[in-house]
């Protein structure tokens, strides 16, 4: 554990929240891209694949569509 988490676990957890808000804007912020492990980019693959049945020829907004019918939308 960092050791500065010692030191911020001692703050009320509003402060504790603020400061992770901080954390999180400036990482938002930031030009500097994370590195994506190959694992994460085969999962993201594999979901993409499966959201559209490209055999049908239904576009996304028609499967979105007929999802909402179904669920009486």
């Amino acid at each position: 554990m960092h050791p500065a988490i010692d030191q911020l676990s001692k703050l009320p957890i509003g402060e504790q929240l603020e400061i992770v808000q901080d954390l999180w804007d400036n990482i938002a912020s930031t030009r500097e891209s994370m590195p994506i492990q190959e694992w994460h980019r085969e999962i993201v693959q594999a979901r993409l694949a499966g959201t559209v049945n490209e055999e049908s020829g239904l576009t996304r907004e028609e499967v979105w569509k007929q999802v909402d019918q179904k669920r009486g939308s």
